[in-house]
């Protein structure tokens, strides 16, 4: 957290926010001059800070992790890169759809999509709702396609069309609540209007944001907004890393297992308004997930 800092130099006081924070084992600051007095709103001057923090630390090294992973894609086997690639939509399948209360197991899913086999008493919803995201995902990641509205409704309705077809592809014209959360999603009818902003912005910000941060931003809003009935969750993590993979970033998993601090950092965001609280945690499984690419 930043803190105020002020220098006197003769008869007059100078006023700093100082950010000091630990990188890589060593204790550094960084700092930004305010004026003769501190402003009344600090807020926007602590988001500047933070996020000269995050160019100089996490968003550098996001940008090593890219460096090196294409640079592995082109010297591995095709072969070893499907495999690969393979095994991160089964795992991937698993967590989110796990996440939101699918009943398979690792095992089950893998087994499923890998050599067909139906798991034994489990609902027939999750075993769909399974085979239709590896489906959908193994398509998009041959053959990307945009995040716009256009498309993240068609993929609504392709992971929902069997077991949810009333909601499927359609934005919500109801009112929803999110169980376990104090946040009040928007009114039905400020949907449209919000998530068509979200697309536009993220568009707009392609060239100036990192596509990182800009992946984890629009996953925070889209959860947000909840556009859907049912099924943003797995929509949005999607979406996100269709991002990732369209400035050639390496696909991110949330792990089941990590659900509780990935569900704390979206409500903190949510009740602040604001994604800074979830990005902290997005970099930090970004990076963790990624160490395998990482130099440092």
């Amino acid at each position: 957290m930043s803190s105020l800092k002020r220098v006197r130099r003769g008869d007059h006081e100078y006023v700093y926010l100082v950010q000091t924070y630990r990188w890589q084992g060593k204790i550094r600051k960084r700092q930004i001059y305010l004026g003769m007095s501190a402003p009344a709103n600090l807020g926007p001057y602590r988001s500047r800070l933070e996020q000269e923090v995050w160019n100089d630390t996490w968003l550098k090294q996001f940008d090593e992790i890219r460096e090196q992973y294409q640079r592995r894609r082109r010297s591995i086997p095709s072969s070893v890169e499907a495999n690969e690639r393979e095994d991160f939509i089964v795992e991937f399948t698993y967590d989110t759809n796990r996440i939101e209360g699918s009943t398979l197991s690792l095992e089950d899913t893998r087994l499923l999509l890998t050599r067909g086999r139906t798991p034994a008493y489990k609902p027939i919803a999750d075993t769909l709702e399974t085979q239709k995201h590896a489906t959908l995902l193994r398509r998009l990641v041959n053959k990307p396609e945009p995040v716009d509205l256009t498309h993240l409704l068609r993929w609504h309705k392709e992971l929902f069309g069997e077991t949810k077809p009333d909601i499927a592809g359609r934005l919500r014209d109801f009112e929803v609540r999110i169980r376990g959360s104090e946040h009040i999603p928007p009114p039905a009818l400020e949907v449209r209007p919000a998530l068509i902003e979200l697309i536009r912005s993220s568009t707009r910000s392609r060239d100036r944001v990192h596509t990182v941060q800009r992946a984890g931003d629009f996953h925070f809003r889209f959860e947000h907004i909840h556009p859907f009935g049912d099924g943003n969750g797995r929509l949005g993590r999607l979406a996100m890393n269709l991002i990732l993979a369209e400035g050639g970033f390496p696909m991110v998993n949330i792990p089941y297992n990590r659900r509780r601090g990935y569900y704390s950092a979206l409500e903190a965001a949510s009740l602040l308004g604001e994604s800074r609280p979830f990005l902290r945690w997005f970099f930090l499984r970004y990076s963790r997930e990624n160490r395998f690419y990482r130099r440092t």
